[in-house]
């Protein structure tokens, strides 16, 4: 399996950071993620992630994207997927029992973004 391919671009004129993950996001390289979403917090109003790229993801990876999505929503900034969640992310969130179909207190009462809830 490769490992985690990340980039990124920050456009000026919509505040948008656009995320760009592929192979495997997994507890061994999570907090490089970690890092660019914590070091861009200030910069940015808006975060897409793009996870159409990725083979793995583990619950370190879905660990860091929550809590980058909860950070973000607290600094009343929007946090979200730009495309729809690839299969092998689907299936991991499935596995995980994290496919629940509630409202999330950070996210402005709508559905958690795992579960289509947009911001």
């Amino acid at each position: 399996m490769s490992d985690l391919h990340l980039s990124h671009t920050c456009a000026a004129d919509t505040g948008t950071l656009q995320i760009t993950l592929a192979g495997r996001l997994c507890i061994e390289n999570a907090s490089e993620l970690q890092s660019l979403l914590q070091g861009q917090l200030g910069s940015c109003s808006k975060v897409q992630l793009d996870l159409t790229g990725l083979q793995q993801i583990d619950l370190a990876g879905i660990q860091v994207i929550c809590s980058a999505c909860r950070t973000y929503l607290d600094a009343k900034k929007r946090f979200n997927f730009s495309t729809v969640l690839p299969e092998a992310v689907t299936a991991v969130i499935n596995n995980l029992g994290l496919s629940r179909r509630t409202i999330c207190k950070h996210n402005d009462q709508l559905p958690c973004i795992w579960c289509g809830g947009m911001n």
